[in-house]
């Protein structure tokens, strides 16, 4: 074939997968769409589809409904694979990070504080006017609090518990149940009845665009400064993070990265923007992406393979999660065997089952994740009778997954709790195998335990030498001399309890004593955190203080710490505040305004909130209901300066 016929061919391939993958359809997954890009961008760089944004449709759709035009373009984004690329893009200058949801584009428009339109991204340009559907969505707000005329965009998407339940709500009127989270999005957008199925969707919100000033008249500073806006109006935002240094970046890719393995949300990168807007408006767009911006993602592939068989393996939680047995399979440069099926409900519903040829991608040498049914076979989904470490029975807790009963003894759970204190405290040379023959011959029930092996108990192990066995006590007790508080909470395994969320509350509460006598209004009151994570968090903290008096008794003792969200002294010692709203400065200065007088800046109110502080004491905000039904004071800005005086 000759360079033009390839370069033909190749522009045919792009154009029918943009049109496919808009409808809910697509024929190839986000990797080979990737691969096609990139062999037209080496052969044809300036070829007009790579400058296509969207579908690439215009006027009218299939049906004839009438698209709507975007004020400002709603771009693609220029994306890299290579960390050199991206770091020789940012050039030392600061950043804020966000992942990227892997969802579908919308458009709100608010005029006077008031949604009036809601449109897709469609070719960029033009997008399909979805306002009949979102406003099923209970994370888009109808009114702002103020009045203002904003565009705010963002990613309509669905997270895998609640796609587990329009699955189940789809086959109950008798529709065709989807496999994909993805896709069922922009299957429901464009449909022309049901709409009322997006009530299962979530709206994040990562842009706003106030007047012709591009944001200037809703007094945004900068990039970071734009995401508080978002988050103080009531809009659900993805974690974002300022960043700066090399180091910085690293990380935050790293924390995205678990994300992406772990995480409830369907993610295929992380996105930087240059935090100085006046940089935006300087460097402009191109008419496919703006120059300010750019997508990390890492290279992964995708492939066709066949179920052998599903295997339940019990984690340390109890969760029985399903594994599809699949003929090998390279991918990545590795050989693929395995391919989690995330939850019970997803494999119940999806019943994917032997026999089955399955589509299947690995991104970022991450666990590789079943995408589609190919091919089904003669069998049908056969979920578990019994727990697969230790026979015990099974139970349901919730609508998605399925529990190991026996929460005492099951080998799985006790080796997985352990092995996770092993990893955060950094034991080094102590593998989940050696624990498992610890177990098997009585050694080790909880992580306490291992502070009390000797050498002599470790020669009892197959192939363990007199120098290693010394060599991992040694090991074991270092990790336990002057232990990190949050080392030590992250180690105990709690539901909801990440480090991130332990450094919240030891850099609020300062001590392991003082962390065990939280109440859930205390944990729900400190940033970041929602009523229900908070109940959980502490319902588990509870849960594991057999451990922790146990790791305690051997001397295991983890070192307080200076607590950095309240002051030993001021007029608001002890007291949670919540801040809400655009205010007449920054919500960070506020906030440090409250921090500097003793208080605690909040984000939910409680009945352990003390005041509200708002723009306007006679908001009509949910915030502001709220601490009126608890009686709550309301405060403006006038009034907190009052009372730090």
């Amino acid at each position: 074939m000759s360079e033009r016929a390839t370069i033909r061919n190749l522009a045919e391939r792009i154009l029918q997968a943009k049109h496919l993958y808009y409808k809910g359809t697509p024929v190839l997954s986000d990797t080979e769409y990737d691969k096609l890009e990139t062999k037209l961008q080496k052969l044809d760089p300036a070829h007009p589809v790579l400058q296509m944004v969207g579908s690439g449709s215009e006027g009218k759709d299939a049906q004839g409904d009438s698209k709507i035009a975007h004020a400002t373009p709603m771009l693609s984004l220029r994306k890299t694979y290579a960390l050199d690329e991206l770091f020789s893009w940012v050039d030392d200058k600061a950043l804020v990070g966000t992942p990227k949801l892997d969802g579908n584009s919308l458009s709100l428009v608010y005029e006077q504080g008031v949604l009036v339109q809601a449109k897709t991204r469609g070719d960029g340009r033009r997008g399909e006017d979805v306002f009949d559907k979102i406003s099923y969505v209970t994370s888009i707000p109808n009114k702002l609090k103020k009045k203002q005329t904003v565009e705010v965009r963002g990613e309509l998407i669905c997270s895998m518990g609640q796609f587990v339940k329009l699955q189940a709500h789809m086959q109950s009127i008798g529709l065709e149940v989807p496999t994909n989270p993805r896709n069922t999005v922009a299957g429901i957008l464009g449909r022309k009845t049901h709409g009322d199925l997006a009530v299962y969707f979530d709206f994040f919100a990562f842009d706003a665009i106030g007047g012709k000033s591009g944001g200037a008249d809703l007094a945004i500073a900068d990039e970071l400064q734009k995401m508080d806006w978002l988050a103080s109006s009531d809009f659900t935002v993805p974690d974002y993070q300022k960043l700066g240094s090399r180091k910085s970046i690293e990380d935050f890719l790293a924390t995205v990265k678990v994300q992406l393995e772990e995480g409830e949300w369907a993610m295929d990168g992380a996105v930087f923007t240059y935090n100085d807007t006046s940089m935006h408006s300087e460097l402009g767009e191109t008419s496919h992406h703006p120059r300010y911006k750019m997508v990390f993602k890492w290279q992964g592939e995708s492939a066709t393979t066949k179920v052998e068989a599903i295997d339940w393996r019990t984690s340390r939680a109890g969760i029985l999660t399903p594994v599809a047995i699949v003929q090998p399979v390279e991918l990545s440069g590795a050989t693929i065997s395995n391919v989690t099926l995330h939850n019970y409900a997803f494999a119940k519903n999806t019943d994917v089952s032997p026999g089955d040829t399955i589509e299947i991608v690995r991104s970022g040498e991450v666990i590789p994740k079943y995408l589609d049914t190919v091919a089904k076979g003669k069998g049908r989904f056969s979920g578990p009778q019994k727990c697969s470490a230790c026979g015990s029975g099974l139970e349901m807790r919730d609508e998605v997954r399925i529990y190991c009963a026996n929460k005492q003894s099951c080998p799985a759970q006790i080796i997985g709790g352990i092995l996770h204190w092993v990893v955060q405290t950094e034991i080094e040379d102590l593998s989940e195998k050696r624990l498992e023959q610890m177990l098997e011959i009585g050694l080790v029930k909880s992580p306490a335990d291992l502070y009390k092996l000797t050498a002599d108990d470790l020669l009892q192990l197959p192939q363990t030498k007199e120098k290693l066995a010394t060599k991992l006590v040694s090991n074991i007790k270092a990790s336990g001399a002057g232990i990190e508080l949050v080392s030590f909470l992250s180690g105990l395994g709690v539901p909801g309890g990440g480090k991130t969320s332990w450094q919240k509350i030891a850099g609020s509460f300062g001590s392991l004593e003082r962390i065990l006598e939280l109440s859930v209004e205390e944990v729900a009151a400190l940033d970041g955190f929602a009523e229900k994570s908070s109940e959980t968090l502490v319902e588990g903290l509870k849960a594991r203080r057999p451990w922790i008096d146990a790791l305690l008794a051997v001397g295991v003792v983890p070192a307080s710490v200076m607590i950095t969200d309240t002051k030993a002294e001021g007029p608001l010692l002890g007291k949670t505040l919540v801040v809400t709203g655009t205010l007449s400065v920054p919500r960070k200065d506020i906030e440090k305004s409250i921090a500097s007088a003793g208080g605690k800046a909040g984000k939910a109110v409680s009945k352990n909130t003390f005041a509200l502080v708002c723009n306007d004491p006679q908001s009509t905000s949910s915030k502001a209901k709220k601490a009126r039904e608890l009686g709550i004071e309301i405060w403006s800005e006038s009034d907190l300066r009052e009372h730090i005086k």
